[in-house]
């Protein structure tokens, strides 16, 4: 076996292939995975639930790391209304921020006017596959809270119409997921981008964001499941997520919806400081890895309506072959049908290719 160092690294900056050197634990205790582990995207996905920051890796001598192939390639094909898309996206982005800093100072919470802010950038898309698109090839500032927060907001707007949620139903989500990590506002910056691992204070001031956020607006005169959205977005359906440890039926509906659309944005994002992974890669990590913990009900009717919103779209398979969507199979939406040239392709047949990327 290579000779190898032992380096503390980032979760941001895993990639498949690494080797843990040291177990990786959640604050309970809890082992989630032992030394030794060879990581996958499903590790990944994983570590990523239980808000662990950074491990431990086996770093081999012969290992040559490439940040380069990190980067996303620049996107060859982008929908005309891109351009226009982020130019509005950046104006928004701007009164998303101010809003919630407001808010965070005590101000009161406008329902309207947060709502018109997603709403509106979805409302004047000329279909809701255009969203899918443009978030695939948009490159978001470094106030990644914000553009996050927007992200989600965006996504639960059209994910309550997904559940046929009347109007008041539909404000409410939206306003909650761009709510939902306001209280991340009041956390030290140095805690929030610590490139290195965190002490146990310091997760600790981490898991209480969505108290801290909960407290900004829970004598505010707003829908009751916005508040509840804020305060439960972290809690898992087995009952190990925080601040309280809540489980199943205890946890609002609004929190468990944004609990996927917020893991779905946060992996499918670009940021300054991780590679975005393909959305039908999150998809199948989704549908492996977060049965008991995410709502079943709720994560399926997302992931096959997700997975529809990209037929059409050119992709580039794990082959190095560029393909077009064409079918989407409803028990498995991760392995569509794609068309090569004149060729279909049924995914669901070749388990050992992938979609990389939207183009």
């Amino acid at each position: 076996m290579s000779s190898f160092t032992i380096r503390q690294i980032n979760t941001t900056e895993l990639k498949d292939g690494m080797v843990l050197a040291e177990d990786v634990l959640y604050s309970r205790g809890l082992l989630l995975f032992p030394k030794d582990t060879k990581l996958t995207d499903r590790h990944l996905l994983k570590l990523n639930l239980y808000s662990i920051r950074s491990v431990y890796i086996k770093d081999f001598f012969n290992y040559k790391a490439n940040n380069n192939n990190n980067l996303t390639p620049q996107q060859a094909k982008v929908r005309q209304s891109f351009v226009k898309f982020s130019k509005e996206y950046k104006i928004k982005e701007t009164k998303v921020k101010e809003q919630l800093s407001q808010i965070s100072d005590g101000h009161s919470v406008k329902i309207t006017d947060l709502f018109s802010m997603s709403s509106q950038l979805v409302n004047d898309l000329g279909n809701q596959s255009d969203l899918f698109s443009h978030l695939c090839h948009l490159k978001t500032s470094d106030d990644s809270t914000y553009t996050h927060c927007l992200n989600v907001s965006m996504l639960c707007n059209i994910f309550a119409h997904w559940l046929h949620f009347d109007q008041p139903q539909i404000e409410a989500l939206t306003v909650a997921g761009l709510l939902h990590d306001i209280g991340k506002i009041k956390i030290s910056p140095e805690i929030l981008n610590k490139p290195g691992k965190l002490t146990q204070e310091e997760f600790e001031i981490i898991k209480q964001h969505p108290k801290i956020g909960y407290d900004m607006v829970k004598d505010k005169d707003i829908d009751e499941g916005i508040k509840q959205a804020i305060l439960l977005h972290h809690e898992k359906m087995d009952g190990t997520g925080y601040p309280i440890g809540l489980s199943w039926d205890k946890i609002h509906p609004y929190a468990k919806i944004i609990s996927i659309v917020d893991i779905y944005d946060a992996m499918t994002a670009e940021r300054t400081y991780h590679h975005r992974y393909s959305p039908f890669k999150v998809i199948k990590i989704f549908e492996e890895e977060c049965y008991g913990i995410l709502d079943t009900h709720y994560m399926y009717i997302f992931l096959e309506h997700i997975a529809h919103n990209y037929v059409g779209s050119i992709a580039k398979l794990s082959t190095g072959e560029e393909c077009e969507i064409k079918f989407i199979h409803s028990k498995s939406p991760s392995r569509p049908i794609v068309q090569i040239d004149n060729s279909l392709l049924d995914l669901n047949q070749e388990s050992h290719i992938m979609i990389e990327e939207i183009l």
